[in-house]
C-alpha cells in the first residue's frame, strides 16, 4: 500500500512527464512550421526570379518594392509573407523604429517612400545595378514565446526581377506584310 508521500511523488512525476510531453509537442509543431515557412519563402523567391511578380511590382504604386500576401492558395491560410526589395524595410521594422509613445502617422511611410522615389529618379541614370536584394519574411502561427517568423535574403539578377528593357516595350517595330 502506497502512503500519502508516495502518492504525492507519483502525482509530481505524472505532472512533470505531461509537461515534458507538451513541451516536446510544441517544439515539434514549431519546427514543422519553420520548415513549411522556409519552403514557402523559397517558393515565393523562386516565383520572383521567374518574373511572376513583375506586374504586381509595377502595379503596387508607392510601395513598388514591397509585396505582401498569404499562402491560402497553397493550403496554408495561417501563413503570410512580406517581400521587400532593395533597401526597403519590413512594415514592423518601420513601426519598431518609431519612438515609444509617439503618435502613429499612417501617411508617413507613403510620404517617405515618395521622397525616396524622387531621389531615386535622379540617381537612376548614374548607376545600373546587376543584382537586387530580396528579403522575404514568412509569418506562421505562434505557439511559444519564440519569434513566429522566418526571414530569407537572396540577391537576384536585376533582369529576373524587373525584366529587361526589351520586355517592357510593346514590340511595335515590326511590319505586317
Amino acid at each position: 500500500e502506497v502512503g500519502v508521500g508516495g502518492r504525492n511523488h507519483l502525482r509530481t512525476a505524472i505532472v512533470t512527464i505531461l509537461q515534458g510531453l507538451t513541451t516536446v509537442k510544441h517544439n515539434a509543431a514549431e519546427t514543422h512550421y519553420r520548415k513549411v515557412a522556409m519552403e514557402l519563402g523559397l517558393l515565393t523567391l523562386g516565383r520572383l526570379e521567374a518574373g511572376l511578380y513583375r506586374e504586381d511590382l509595377e502595379a503596387s504604386g508607392s510601395r513598388g518594392d514591397v509585396l505582401a500576401g498569404t499562402y491560402a492558395e497553397e493550403g496554408y491560410e495561417e501563413f503570410s509573407y512580406e517581400l521587400v526589395l532593395g533597401e526597403q524595410q519590413f512594415s514592423e521594422e518601420l513601426d519598431d523604429a518609431r519612438e515609444p509613445g509617439a503618435y502613429h502617422d499612417t501617411w508617413a511611410y507613403a510620404r517617405q517612400r515618395e521622397e525616396e522615389e524622387d531621389d531615386d529618379d535622379e540617381d537612376e541614370d548614374e548607376v545600373a545595378e546587376p543584382f537586387e536584394k530580396a528579403r522575404i519574411r514568412v509569418t506562421f502561427p505562434r505557439l511559444t514565446e519564440a519569434e513566429n517568423h522566418l526571414v530569407i535574403e537572396r540577391w537576384i539578377p536585376w533582369e529576373l526581377v524587373y525584366g529587361s528593357e526589351g520586355d517592357s516595350s510593346s514590340g511595335s517595330g515590326g511590319s505586317a506584310g
